[in-house]
């Protein structure tokens, strides 16, 4: 039962032309970044070790890493994905869909468990766009920079780790979006209030806590946009931590409780909707 409205999603969100858009945009931004550098490389002065600093940036396998580094949750996979989970979640309610799934016998919590767990398979799938998108360009770029790509370099197992891992600091983002559009049932409002946390919220109250002394200063550790930044510290350097961060395993733990107070919350609410009007 779970595993049909899991495919049912993900035949309704890969039909959807926004999500082959936002894989485009991610893309094309990546590519973009990547030849901007380049740019800079080649035609600004600079010290030698800011041009080492890029070169390595443009070179395989730092750039791999590198571009994993503005793909999390707290970056532009943060906002593709609130984006994508705003609108496939909140229109179900303008569409009825949710009526039609209920009235073939699925149990809500199901249903909502379902709809949730088919957003993983998208948002693994932005982050890999962007890293294949920007392992071609970057492939060419380090031809340039270095004469060849290093290629006896690259660690496979780490870089598929590494994307694994970007893909889960995505998952609070979309887990706070997803319950925005079932409290709300308003793809407006969960658009808008994902976005405005991922670009204004979280950094402002990181600034603002950052002010205080002592406990309440410790908060900023526990946001998720500051864990996703420990756990992804792994990515440049396997067993690295970030000074004064959590570590990387009980930052991943508290990523995922997040996940869970967001969903849970969201399938409470939900269980309890009154979906006849």
């Amino acid at each position: 039962m779970l595993r049909n409205v899991i495919n049912n999603e993900h035949t309704k969100i890969f039909k959807r032309r926004m999500f082959w858009v936002e894989l485009s945009l991610m893309a094309l931004l990546v590519i973009g970044f990547q030849i901007t550098l380049y740019a800079v490389l080649r035609g600004s002065p600079m010290p030698a070790e800011v041009r080492l600093n890029l070169t390595q940036m443009l070179s395989w396998p730092n750039a791999l890493v590198n571009i994993l580094s503005y793909t999390g949750g707290d970056a532009l996979g943060g906002l593709f994905i609130t984006i994508l989970v705003g609108a496939v979640t909140a229109q179900e309610y303008t569409w009825r869909t949710l009526q039609l799934w209920l009235s073939r016998g699925i149990p809500r919590q199901h249903l909502g468990l379902g709809k949730f767990a088919a957003l993983l398979l998208p948002a693994f799938l932005i982050v890999l766009t962007a890293v294949a998108a920007g392992g071609v360009i970057t492939a060419f770029l380090s031809t340039q920079v270095n004469g060849s790509l290093q290629f006896e370099q690259l660690d496979f197992l780490h870089l598929a780790f590494s994307i694994v891992r970007t893909t889960y600091t995505l998952l609070p983002y979309a887990a706070f979006t997803f319950l925005l559009a079932v409290a709300s049932r308003s793809t407006v409002v969960a658009i808008s209030g994902g976005l405005a946390y991922v670009l204004l919220i979280e950094s402002i109250l990181t600034q603002v806590l950052g002010l205080f002394d002592g406990p309440i200063s410790q908060i900023n550790r526990f946001l998720p946009g500051s864990m996703a930044k420990n756990l992804m510290s792994l990515n440049h350097a396997p067993g690295g931590v970030v000074p004064g961060s959590l570590t990387p395993m009980n930052a991943a733990i508290g990523i995922g409780i997040w996940i869970l107070f967001f969903l849970g919350l969201s399938l409470f609410i939900f269980r309890r909707q009154d979906l006849s009007e």
